[in-house]
């Protein structure tokens, strides 16, 4: 598997078109037209404790606010629509608004070494992540809460879209009318310029220092 290309193109994830909006600029994904297989076999979701250091609420109107447990606010923005279907981790489906828990356990926040690259199911290593769809059908906002990333997957071209978490692929299904087979998907692989970018630390969340210790380390 050759991870180089990946890489190059992550250096542009960043990159925003002046007057633009950050998900109107973001690049384009190899989605694959396809038949539609079988539902996948959910992913275990370990029980989150009630006082769980991360803390991520979504609003009906569009907005979403993460805090730790400090009370401090990690991230507050707009979606680009009002949510509609909101998934965590590697496809646990959760309610479209309202408080979600994260523990704050995250591979990707390991880097590439710690992923499960080779294994037939890539996602564990998609914990700690939240996934939303908004009335825009134009992208999926996906926010990693812990680190206060986010990035924008743009969508095939389509409508009222239903994304499906396989163990090696990302399904993005278009139910337009019964028995509608429409679909289309990418590779858990052809993300990982994404989901690298996520885990990295986001230096707007380092701790301020003090007179007494001006360069803190955590």
């Amino acid at each position: 598997m050759r991870l180089v290309p990946f890489f190059l193109s992550a250096t542009l994830l960043g990159a925003q078109a002046p007057g633009k909006l950050p998900w109107d600029a973001a690049a384009a994904l190899p989605w694959k037209a396809g038949d539609r297989g079988p539902l996948p076999v959910p992913p275990r979701l370990e029980p989150i404790p009630a006082g769980a250091p991360i803390q991520a609420r979504i609003t009906p109107d569009g907005t979403i606010r993460v805090i730790d447990g400090r009370g401090m606010i990690l991230l507050r923005t707009g979606l680009p629509g009002r949510p509609l279907q909101v998934w965590r981790d590697g496809g646990v489906r959760v309610e479209s608004f309202g408080l979600i828990r994260f523990s704050g356990r995250s591979l990707l926040t390991q880097g590439i070494g710690a992923l499960p690259v080779k294994d037939l199911d890539f996602r564990p290593a998609l914990e700690g992540l939240l996934w939303i769809l908004s009335d825009d059908q134009r992208v999926i906002t996906l926010i990693h809460p812990a680190t206060a990333n986010i990035s924008y997957l743009p969508l095939p071209g389509g409508r009222n879209f239903q994304l499906v978490f396989h163990p090696d692929r990302l399904e993005a299904r278009e139910d337009l009318e019964p028995g509608s087979s429409e679909c289309w998907s990418v590779p858990w692989m052809a993300l990982l310029p994404q989901l690298l970018q996520l885990g990295r630390e986001n230096p707007a969340n380092r701790p301020s220092g003090t007179a007494l210790q001006p360069f803190p380390k955590s």
